[in-house]
């Protein structure tokens, strides 16, 4: 999506190459979500009515996916789980149970590579389709999004997503849990960035290590739905929010 912050992004962007900075506008490029320097990309929805769509990446995880969806589900709220393909194949039935509680499940590899998967398009594409294949398995239908591992975007992660026909999405905001604890204050400060339309990024997947970062995660999400509820705001999945 569009919008004054996205263009003054796309505009430092612009005035990065004619300058001859391009080593930053790659860089931004590459990692900034709002920035679609190498191919389209959503981060935000529309603004016309407050509604955000929480979304989780890397999981199902059996430690704590369940636990989220039962908080979710608490607050009334739908989600968007962006899976990784092996821990689907691990943990279908958990996959099965948040598409029937009506969750959207897309897609977020099948391996979760930062390796050679972001340098070879036809590599990545045999990766996502993989994934693509165990979500259609388990929901009746294919994905059509998709985020990047770590939310890296570059020309072959852009062609693999073409040709499967996938739309990539960032995020507006991160809770950034993947490599910080959500705190209270950091939940709250989550909240109060949020604005109409808002892609709202966590984690319910741990990858390596133990899981403490999750279990703040877990601990803290009743509060960030909370401050948000307050702000007058509705928790719909990807394909409603971009819908409206």
């Amino acid at each position: 999506m569009s919008g004054p912050e996205s263009s003054s992004l796309q505009a430092a962007v612009a005035s990065a190459v004619a300058t001859g900075s391009l080593l930053t506008a790659a860089t931004l490029g590459v990692f900034h979500p709002r920035v679609a320097l190498f191919g389209p990309v959503v981060w935000r929805g529309p603004t016309t009515r407050p509604a955000v769509a929480l979304t989780f990446d890397d999981g199902p995880d059996p430690r704590h996916t369940a636990r989220i969806a039962d908080i979710l589900e608490v607050h009334q709220a739908r989600a968007t789980f962006f899976c990784i393909g092996r821990q689907l194949e691990l943990h279908g039935a958990l996959a099965r149970f948040l598409h029937a509680s009506g969750h959207q499940l897309e897609n977020h590899t099948y391996s979760h590579g930062t390796g050679l998967d972001l340098f070879r398009a036809s590599r990545l594409q045999k990766d996502l389709r993989r994934c693509q294949d165990v979500l259609a398995q388990l929901t009746g239908s294919a994905p059509s999004y998709y985020r990047p591992a770590v939310g890296i975007r570059n020309p072959p992660v852009h062609a693999a997503a073409r040709d499967l026909g996938l739309t990539v999405v960032t995020w507006t905001h991160s809770a950034r849990d993947g490599v910080f604890p959500l705190t209270p204050h950091r939940a709250i400060a989550l909240a109060g960035r949020a604005r109409a339309g808002s892609i709202l990024a966590l984690h319910d997947g741990q990858l390596r290590g133990d899981s403490t970062l999750r279990e703040q995660t877990v601990r803290h999400l009743p509060l960030l739905l909370e401050q948000l509820k307050e702000r007058g705001f509705a928790f719909e999945t990807l394909s409603s929010l971009l819908r409206s």
